[in-house]
């Protein structure tokens, strides 16, 4: 059996809630820019922007160049993490009980560094064993497995000796393609099952719940 030794966790939509204003973002300034085809959220949730904002321009031929885009989605970015979006503080409480049972905690990120750096200042989350941005690590970001294996490595495991906490099904997919296990939770959304999902909880409680079970069994 496992012994899990870390929890890495995703942040948007998981420790911040900011997928309502990027969603609201990408459908009212960019999709609406397609002139082929219709995008839908699911390409570019959870995912790099620099990544999925030219996989939109050359599937859907967006109006602008993507630079257009990235410096859209760059320039709302500040005033978003630093004091729009609302923080999950009953997630953040779960960081110390992790670190009681001596086990690493970190989160892993599409987002650049310095996004998840005002994260961790604005809500207080050090000390942590690791921050991952998906921009520090070699090859391709969520879906890929490869940032979770990077993360993984930072820390000195195996993938499997990690439990995630995902939202996106993009980042659901790039863990468990990894080889971790994986918990599905979002902020305030029955989010769906999914076959690369250990488990899929709605709320704080049942996400402390699974991880107590996953913890205790191992």
């Amino acid at each position: 059996m496992t012994e899990y030794r870390a929890v890495l966790f995703d942040m948007d939509g998981v420790l911040i809630d900011t997928e309502p204003h990027w969603h609201d973002v990408w459908r009212s300034q960019v999709f609406p820019d397609a002139t082929e085809g219709e995008p839908s959220l699911e390409t570019v949730t959870g995912r790099s922007y620099t990544e999925s904002i030219p996989e939109l321009h050359e599937q859907y031929a967006l109006k602008n160049d993507p630079e257009h885009y990235v410096d859209l989605v760059e320039s709302l970015a500040d005033d978003l993490y630093a004091e729009k979006a609302d923080g999950a503080t009953d997630v953040h409480d779960l960081f110390d009980a992790l670190r009681d049972r001596g086990l690493a905690v970190g989160i892993v990120s599409s987002a650049p560094p310095d996004w998840i750096e005002t994260v961790v200042e604005r809500f207080d989350l050090d000390p942590l064993d690791l921050q991952q941005s998906a921009f520090d690590a070699p090859g391709p970001g969520k879906p890929e497995p490869d940032v979770y294996e990077h993360a993984a490595a930072e820390l000195g495991l195996d993938p499997n000796e990690c439990i995630v906490v995902e939202d996106s099904k993009a980042g659901v997919r790039a863990a468990a393609a990894a080889g971790a296990t994986v918990i599905r939770f979002e902020i305030g959304v029955a989010a769906d099952p999914m076959e690369e999902a250990a488990a899929v909880v709605h709320d704080v409680a049942e996400l402390e719940a699974v991880l107590t079970d996953l913890l205790d069994c191992d």
